[in-house]
């Protein structure tokens, strides 16, 4: 058995544990029957929302014909991401993180090792990326994602944006910096905007249950002496704060009542490294999303690369491997390859205010 071949390694990459996410999988979750496409670009289905309430009809009448919902299909084109980690024989003839110093293993069986290692550490920084596409997808009802080259001033931006014209219609911008001690009922309260935020969902049928808050925008919330006291209100129930720790970077606040919804509060304080080694949050600074889980899905397109047989082949997959190798230079590469586009399921299935503390 050839370890390196392509539909070994996919195999091999089906059974790695990829690393967890938190945004990707609750609001974006991906069927891989329906959602992994064997084309270059992906296909996605939109309902349009349906909130029409039934007439009243004359009895002597026939029924009134109504409408079906309606949908829209769209055909995308997915972003790719494509990394590798080269090996030289160099890192072969030196011992390996967490390899006796006594080891014996040779070259050969270094190489294998390293293939398993390699693709988890690959799968683990695609993971990271897809996170940020989910929590950039509901901050901006779309997302630009920015397709480098190993020159850092040339790229290429690919926008892919779910709405038309020029205002996207799921952005709420407060009256006023969000700022403590404001009377709950007037703009610039973070309770009154949230509320407004919540109304704006509800009005086009779509369901609110979560509310995503960025680090900065979580403290503020806890920092709050009036959400203490309205939660010591004994006249009316504004639910809990239990902060629970649910991934290394996502902490559950607890629920909390919004002008009788109740919504549970989700603080984002991930951060992952760009390409030039500065920190990014997952969420950015001054972010707030209300929606609901499932309101997306996370669609691949199919990824074509040229294989050792040297010929090319179009493979589907959320992660799709490739070795590489040549002789003149002795260097191995291992490839992960990934079409992401993470889009919603239905118009606008969520409200984000951004900057809420420059407003």
């Amino acid at each position: 058995m050839n370890i390196y071949d392509t539909l070994y390694m996919m195999a091999a990459v089906e059974d790695l544990a990829p690393e967890p996410t938190f945004f990707k999988r609750r609001y974006f979750p991906t069927d891989i029957s329906m959602d992994v496409f064997g084309t270059s670009k992906v296909l996605a289905d939109y309902k349009e929302g349906n909130r029409k309430a039934a007439p009243f009809v004359l009895p002597r009448i026939a029924p009134l014909p109504v409408g079906r919902g309606g949908f829209s299909t769209f055909e995308l084109e997915p972003g790719n991401i494509s990394i590798s980690k080269p090996l030289t024989i160099d890192q072969l003839n030196q011992r390996n993180f967490g390899e006796s110093i006594m080891s014996t293993a040779t070259p050969e069986q270094r190489a294998r090792r390293l293939l398993m290692g390699d693709l988890n550490d690959l799968m683990a920084r695609i993971s990271r990326r897809l996170e940020w596409l989910a929590c950039e997808t509901m901050l901006n009802n779309g997302c630009v994602m920015r397709h480098q080259t190993d020159d850092p001033e040339v790229f290429q931006d690919v926008p892919a944006r779910f709405y038309d014209g020029d205002n996207n219609p799921a952005l709420f911008t407060p009256g006023a910096a969000w700022e403590h001690s404001k009377d709950e009922h007037t703009p610039g309260n973070w309770y009154w905007d949230i509320v407004q935020m919540i109304k704006m969902l509800t009005r086009r049928g779509r369901p609110a249950t979560d509310l995503l808050v960025s680090n900065d925008v979580g403290n503020f919330l806890m920092e709050d002496p009036w959400i203490l006291g309205m939660m010591d209100n004994r006249r009316a129930d504004y639910g809990a704060i239990n902060p629970e720790a649910l991934t290394e970077y996502v902490t559950s606040l607890g629920r909390f009542n919004f002008g009788g919804r109740r919504l549970e509060i989700f603080v984002n304080d991930g951060t992952f490294q760009d390409q030039t080694g500065a920190e990014e949050p997952y969420l950015k600074e001054g972010s707030a999303v209300v929606t609901a889980p499932n309101c997306g899905k996370g669609l691949f397109g199919a990824v074509t690369q040229k294989e050792m047989d040297n010929a090319w082949h179009t493979r589907a997959g959320v992660y799709v491997p490739n070795h590489v190798s040549t002789v003149v230079p002795p260097v191995d590469d291992t490839i992960l390859s990934s079409r992401p586009l993470l889009a919603p399921k239905t118009m606008c299935p969520w409200t984000s205010a951004k900057d809420v503390f420059a407003a």
